[in-house]
């Protein structure tokens, strides 16, 4: 014999000694009196009891407040003795409609029909059950009650435990298993967080090298790098994207013969798809960094302005650049070049691979070849005018 401990005792049905499932605030708001409610003073913390001879229907555990029949607007069909009793608020089904098509064809097509419509999303269970949660157990208790009346040997067997709570709670908007929630969690959040992650690697060749620069390490080598890395991981970031798309407007749940699937949960699939739209949007800001990388950071540092009088001793040099993989490139280059002591001005075109460098004699040649290999380029005098 099992003894009842003080909090489980405590959460016993006062009148009767049953213990009642909790029910959502929602369902005492939709279905007791608005005197009722105003007597009970609140609406949360309330408890069912579904024990048939007790006339008590919702009770708090803690104040000792109680709400009887009277005072819930909707037969409650587990304390109704005469007909009709209801068995499904969503849907209109009865105890005496079941029983009658059992005695008729020795089944009910009435539990696959509700759960049919659960799939669907039409059921409404906090709001119209006074038990605060999907009747499909109920109704297939009836079901059997009826087969055992009728004679019927073939009678689909009750489940128990935990799997007759997840049955219970079949309709349920949000399931009793935490799981699915789990795994729903996951997959919208991990395909955006791939998505950037990708698109961020990817997008390095052109970001990292200014960052190194910004904070003096050498960025040798590392644009190449990431430039011959760059369509794989952009790739990789379209894959993310797509399962993202995917997992949050075509997929749908597999639901076996007779079993009534949880209607997903509403804020949850509306928070993935927001973070997906945005990891959209980030992943193709990062892919078009190239493109638009000299309108956010300029085109380099400013030219040193000419010293007066020295118009005629100053040379323009022509280099031929190699290594460039974006516009980023010639940004990081132009701003070293003009560092350089000696140079006057400097201008550097991805487009032509070519750098061109207003310098007041030779002695800067080895200095623009060694700036340019620092940043992982080669340069390459192509012509300069004495």
């Amino acid at each position: 014999m099992r003894v009842n401990t003080s909090s489980e005792a405590s959460l016993l049905c006062p009148s009767c000694g049953g213990k009642g499932r909790a029910v959502k605030p929602v369902t005492i708001a939709s279905l007791v009196t608005e005197p009722a409610r105003t007597r009970a003073g609140r609406t949360d913390g309330l408890r069912f009891c579904a024990e048939p001879s007790c006339d008590v229907v919702y009770y708090h555990p803690e104040i000792g407040q109680r709400i009887c029949r009277r005072d819930v607007i909707v037969r409650v069909g587990q304390k109704e003795s005469a007909p009709p009793r209801s068995v499904c608020y969503c849907f209109d089904h009865t105890v005496e409609e079941i029983e009658a098509e059992v005695r008729e064809t020795g089944t009910s097509r009435i539990p696959d029909s509700i759960a049919e419509r659960c799939r669907q999303g039409l059921d409404r269970c906090e709001e119209t059950n006074p038990q605060g949660a999907c009747c499909l157990g109920n109704v297939r208790r009836v079901v059997k009650d009826a087969q055992i009346r009728s004679g019927v040997t073939t009678s689909p067997a009750v489940p128990s435990g935990l799997a007759r709570r997840a049955e219970e709670d079949c309709c349920g908007h949000e399931s009793s298993d935490p799981a699915p929630q789990v795994a729903r969690v996951r997959s919208g959040v991990l395909a955006p967080l791939g998505a950037i992650l990708s698109a961020i690697v990817g997008s390095a060749c052109c970001w990292l090298p200014l960052l190194l620069l910004a904070v003096g390490v050498s960025a040798a080598g590392v644009g190449s790098f990431f430039a011959a890395t760059r369509p794989y991981f952009l790739m990789g970031a379209a894959v993310f994207l797509a399962l993202g798309f995917y997992s949050a407007y075509f997929r749908r749940s597999a639901c076996g013969p007779n079993e009534a699937c949880a209607v997903p949960n509403t804020k949850l699939r509306r928070l993935n798809r927001v973070m997906l739209w945005a990891a959209t949007a980030v992943v193709l800001v990062l892919a078009f960094f190239p493109n638009y990388v000299t309108a956010l950071i300029g085109d380099g540092s400013e030219d040193r302005p000419l010293v007066t009088g020295s118009a005629s001793s100053t040379h323009e040099f022509v280099f031929v650049v190699e290594g460039m993989h974006c516009e980023a490139c010639a940004v990081a280059l132009k701003g070293e070049l003009v560092k350089i002591e000696g140079v006057q001005r400097a201008d550097v075109s991805y487009a032509t691979k070519m750098a061109r460098v207003a310098a007041s004699g030779e002695a800067v040649l080895p200095r623009v070849r060694d700036v340019a290999a620092r940043l992982g380029y080669s340069a390459a005098v192509q012509s300069g005018a004495p």
